[in-house]
């Protein structure tokens, strides 16, 4: 009996702890980052516009990017359903970065399906700027307009 009451007291605390603890939100879970060749193969499977997003661990732009724009649970939502993101570290995958020409972190490029880079931008992106260059691509608007008339069209 001295065994079974400290172990019920312990099932108690975590059903009360998981009954009044706040639904999960995307923002806990964060964006589905791959690595290059993941995101690739997954391309390949799925048909989606891949984001890559270039960065450098000790990158304090890439770090305001993350906190600023990544963390935000609307964007998070988005770039999981519409995007095939991709992370790449700079130190450790060079073959991405020379194929794209990055010399500057952060750096985003945006890959529609058929492997067209319809998007790239440097330094760190303000988040409605970003959720417009979001919409641009999942929304295949590169295929009639450039993103500067997209921009103009939404203000």
């Amino acid at each position: 009996m001295k065994v079974i009451k400290p172990i019920l007291i312990a099932l108690a605390a975590i059903v009360t702890l998981t009954h009044f603890a706040p639904p999960a939100t995307a923002g806990e879970h964060g964006v589905h980052w791959l690595t290059y060749e993941q995101g690739l193969e997954k391309q390949r499977e799925l048909k989606k516009p891949l984001l890559l997003f270039f960065h450098l661990p000790y990158c304090y732009r890439c770090k305001q990017m993350e906190s600023r724009v990544y963390e935000d649970a609307k964007v998070i939502q988005f770039v999981n359903k519409h995007f095939i993101p991709v992370m790449v570290d700079l130190d450790k995958e060079k073959q991405p970065a020379r194929l794209f020409a990055i010399d500057y972190t952060p750096t985003h490029v945006f890959v529609a399906p058929d492997g067209t880079t319809v998007l790239r931008e440097k330094d760190v992106i303000p988040k409605s700027r970003f959720e417009l260059m979001l919409e641009y691509v999942a929304q295949e608007k590169y295929k009639t307009m450039k993103f500067d008339a997209y921009e103009k069209c939404q203000d």
